[in-house]
């Protein structure tokens, strides 16, 4: 008589195995019943047996639910029924057990909840009796399921933390503490890869943190991130942002549909390049307005090197530079303005400002372009924040420029406006003045209607703001709620 024939013939005997004919291994049930498999297989059988017999109790509670018989104890057709081993590692994965400090003995006392997360009185009976008598932890003692007078009942089941991993390997899926171990060691992998960089490794130290405590770290699960900003923080030369979404991610694409945000969010925690309110400054859309700007973090990410638009310094004036130390240059009659493209500045510095009184940035090109030349005012089109190669060649020219020389910046009166202007007060001209951007001009422009309402949003940002020489601006700013664009005022 073969296998089935003998299983179908003796009901009782493979009432197990009679059920697990779904998933075709009834045979290796019959098998182990009957001492055939090898003692080396038998906890590979047991867990196969285990998720099988799972399986088609599962199916058939399925089935009683949809025809409302049975015990459904509250649950929703949408609720997933769990494993009584699914549920005590649910149960277990808490911060202390994934950071390896849990230990001792876990008791399960919430019965009914316990029955209603595994579908029901028999299934959990039938589980737990399971559990107990046919794995390890439970023949070692370090799972006791304990039962009432009624041996249908049950009062409560102990288990070890050590079981854990057992009934991990039963139910096919990681162990969230060896998960934890792995992700440890993979953080401390790209770390080492930045190790030259102290920024980002103070990011991967805030990582490494939570994830020895035993947190659940979203940036850890994808390593990519780690990819990119390892990635970024060695840029030496800008390079288009879909360039470098196809070198890094494979994908010119990916890195802006996916990736732009999480690397702003982790610039602006840990850059040493970033200032506040930078992250709300697009200098994309020249004509967007305030309301309209998104908080897409270009000007962070051009910090860094990633660009999306073209990176280039913009003069008007009298200015002498020496290319490759050889040729200088002067700028002096070039009324009309002169542009440095990326590489033309990488391989320049300022030599001299022959002439110059009066230094002016001004925020945008509009008002850059409007603006007529006077003789000895050199004046610079900053485009939001200036980036650190800008930034080299700027403080260069400050050290090169008449002592007599006034420094002046011309931007929007707005949270943004009053944030680059301390940025390049703070990095490039450290005596740099406010040109039209008192409380007067500020009360003039709103009687022309030049005025836009202030967000809500940004005004809980500028009411936490320490705006230095711009606190005057600051206050009618929010006393008004409304905000100037500098090009309103052309």
């Amino acid at each position: 008589m073969d296998i089935m024939s003998r299983i179908n013939s003796q009901p009782n005997q493979f009432k197990g195995a009679r059920k697990c004919r779904i998933c075709g291994i009834s045979w290796l049930l019959f098998a182990l019943n009957n001492n055939l498999v090898p003692s080396i297989f038998s906890g590979i059988i047991e867990s196969m047996k285990y998720n099988c017999h799972i399986y088609s109790e599962t199916i058939e509670n399925e089935k009683r639910h949809e025809t409302g018989k049975g015990i459904t104890m509250g649950k929703t057709k949408q609720q997933k029924i769990k494993t009584l081993a699914e549920y005590i590692i649910d149960k277990t994965d808490t911060d202390k057990y994934r950071a390896g400090t849990l230990g001792g003995w876990k008791h399960l006392k919430k019965i009914t909840e316990l029955m209603e997360a595994v579908g029901g009185r028999n299934n959990l009976m039938e589980q737990a009796c399971f559990l107990e008598k046919n794995t390890k932890a439970g023949r070692d003692g370090r799972f006791v399921v304990e039962r009432g007078q009624v041996n249908t009942e049950i009062r409560r089941i102990d288990y070890e933390i050590s079981v854990i991993t057992e009934l991990c390997k039963l139910e096919r899926r990681e162990d969230s503490r060896e998960h934890q171990i792995k992700l440890i060691s993979m953080v401390k992998s790209w770390r080492e890869d930045a190790r030259d960089y102290e920024w980002v490794c103070e990011y991967y130290d805030d990582i490494l943190k939570k994830l020895v405590a035993g947190e659940k770290v979203q940036d850890a699960e994808d390593e990519q991130r780690f990819h990119c900003i390892n990635e970024i923080a060695k840029i030496k030369e800008p390079v288009w942002e879909r360039v470098f979404s196809a070198r890094v991610l494979q994908d010119s694409k990916l890195f802006e549909k996916n990736y732009r945000k999480k690397m702003v969010t982790i610039l602006k925690n840990h850059s040493p390049y970033y200032e506040d309110g930078m992250e709300d400054y697009d200098v994309e859309d020249d004509d967007a307005k305030e309301d309209e700007k998104e908080s897409s973090g270009l000007e962070i990410l051009k910090i860094h090197g990633i660009l999306s638009y073209a990176q280039t310094l913009e003069w008007k004036g009298a200015l002498q530079y020496q290319l490759d130390e050889e040729k200088v240059i002067d700028t002096t009659d070039n009324i009309y303005g002169t542009v440095l493209n990326t590489q033309t500045l990488e391989h320049s510095r300022p030599v001299g400002a022959s002439g110059c009184r009066k230094i002016m940035t001004i925020e945008n090109k509009a008002n850059y372009e409007s603006m007529s030349y006077k003789e000895g005012t050199l004046y610079i089109f900053c485009h939001g924040y200036f980036t650190p190669k800008e930034v080299r060649f700027l403080k260069q020219l400050c050290a090169v420029a008449p002592e007599s020389c006034e420094f002046y910046h011309w931007g929007d009166m707005d949270f943004g406006g009053i944030s680059i202007f301390q940025f390049i007060r703070k990095k490039v001209f450290p005596e740099l003045k406010p040109y039209r951007m008192g409380e007067k001009d500020f009360k003039e422009a709103l009687e022309k209607g030049a005025g836009i309402p202030l967000k809500a949003s940004t005004r809980e940002k500028l009411e936490k703001k320490d705006a230095g020489l711009l606190a005057e601006l600051k206050e009618v700013i929010l006393q008004t709620g409304m905000t100037i664009e500098q090009e309103r005022l052309l």
